[in-house]
């Protein structure tokens, strides 16, 4: 299969599995504001401690993957500086090497095989050169960068709206219709991140 055709599969299977949950989502009964009024206080309290735990574990998730972009960021940029280093070292050396040969053919014999070892070397360089493009190191250690700054402005916005908008409530009805919202909004919110930042490493990956 191509990866086209490949593709192609992907998208049909997410339009049937979403089309599933539209379907489901349909059928379910939105709890309104009268009907958390109803029920005691021990459940609503109960019941933002429970989406409190799940909030928040989504939110370490989110902060666990910004950490991650932050380890991946520093170690591509290591690589990047070794391979630049390594590159500013070999242009040297060849010539260096260079002008030892050409000295020696001028008479003097300070250097020999010195036209043969500065084409190895100009070779090598070139293979090295290609290696530091192909591997892209800078370019991908700025989108692991991006990526750190998306995952860490969702997390905080998240956390700064639980603090105002379910904390200050208490058992009242509306911290339990706060905390229901803001858990959907952050799922799809982590949901949306996932995509970006696949895109983003995607995109960067290309541009070797």
């Amino acid at each position: 299969m191509s990866e086209v055709d490949d593709q192609k599969t992907k998208t049909a299977r997410k339009r049937v599995i979403d089309s599933s949950l539209d379907d489901r989502g349909a059928a379910l009964i939105e709890v309104e504001r009268e009907m958390w009024i109803s029920v005691s206080s021990e459940v609503r309290i109960e019941q933002v401690s429970l989406l409190d735990q799940r909030y928040h574990q989504l939110l370490d998730e989110i902060y666990g993957s910004a950490n991650l972009c932050v380890d991946r960021h520093q170690s591509l940029s290591v690589l990047h500086s070794l391979w630049r280093k390594i590159v500013i070292i070999g242009t040297g050396t060849v010539a260096i090497v260079n002008v030892l040969a050409a000295y020696k053919t001028s008479g003097h014999n300070l250097f020999e095989h010195g036209p043969l070892i500065a084409a190895i070397l100009a070779g090598t360089l070139v293979i090295l050169v290609n290696l530091e493009s192909f591997l892209n190191a800078r370019e991908r250690a700025q989108a692991y960068r991006e990526s750190r700054e998306l995952f860490l402005d969702v997390a905080r916005e998240f956390d700064r709206r639980w603090d105002i908008y379910v904390r200050p409530m208490g058992e009242h009805p509306e911290a339990c219709l706060n905390a229901s919202e803001l858990y959907r909004q952050l799922v799809a919110k982590d949901r949306e991140l996932r995509a970006k930042f696949k895109e983003l490493t995607k995109t960067e990956s290309k541009r070797k």
